[in-house]
């Protein structure tokens, strides 16, 4: 049994850990870059919080994420107005921004069928891994084996290879909708006994009228 002295000690010694540990996460090498949700500025840090750069941003607020390239480029997601899509984590646009301010490449991927949100990903070969909802219709969602009749918002990836300055090719793109199983129509290609198979997405899954954001990724 635990004495209260003893119980004393541990708790220090496990407070003082995970201040260790929670200090080491917050380091990244010698600099550590953040910039603000819907900040107009993005900015490199040292270990003890002096500035060392700052970038001027045009075009948007920052949205969820602002990745530092080798050679001291941005990538970053802005957010825009969509009128189909909206909540938390919209963008609809990625943008590269040189160490010295130039927009080099903006990539706008927003209408009224899909529209990017939340995070990217950039690659070692130059291309951009990208998130965005893709609409479909009550009609659509119910064809797929929905128990509710109503429209959805399935998540997508795409991978975009940067074109110009406002261009890019889709050169590979993977959708959740296609790797679904339902157990409400037993007529569709679809339809099989959940539990049976976990490397498919439960359509019916937190599937109601007031969550067309399904998955949220």
């Amino acid at each position: 049994m635990i004495n209260k002295k003893s119980f004393k000690s541990i708790s220090m010694l496990l407070l003082t850990m995970l201040s260790i540990e929670f200090s080491y996460a917050q380091q990244w090498g010698d600099y550590t870059l953040y910039s603000v949700q819907n900040s107009s500025t993005a900015n490199l840090i040292d270990t003890n919080g002096t500035p060392f750069h700052t970038w001027n941003l045009t075009g948007g607020g920052t949205g969820y994420s602002c990745y530092l390239l080798p050679g001291g480029s941005l990538l970053r997601t802005v957010k825009i107005n969509n009128s189909t899509f909206s909540g938390g984590g919209m963008t609809g646009v990625v943008q590269k921004v040189s160490y010295s301010g130039t927009v080099l490449w903006t990539y706008t991927y927003s209408t009224s069928s899909y529209n990017l949100h939340h995070d990217i990903c950039p690659m070692p070969n130059g291309n951009v891994l990208m998130i965005s909802y893709e609409l479909k219709t009550a009609a659509e969602a119910v064809a797929k084996g929905s128990s509710v009749n109503h429209i959805m918002w399935p998540d997508k990836i795409i991978e975009v290879e940067p074109v110009g300055t406002t261009g890019g090719n889709i050169v590979w793109e993977w959708h959740s909708w296609d790797h679904t199983v339902q157990s409400v129509n037993f007529s569709l290609s679809n339809y099989g006994v959940v539990a049976d198979h976990p490397e498919f997405f439960n359509l019916n899954y937190n599937n109601t009228n007031q969550t067309s954001d399904w998955q949220h990724i």
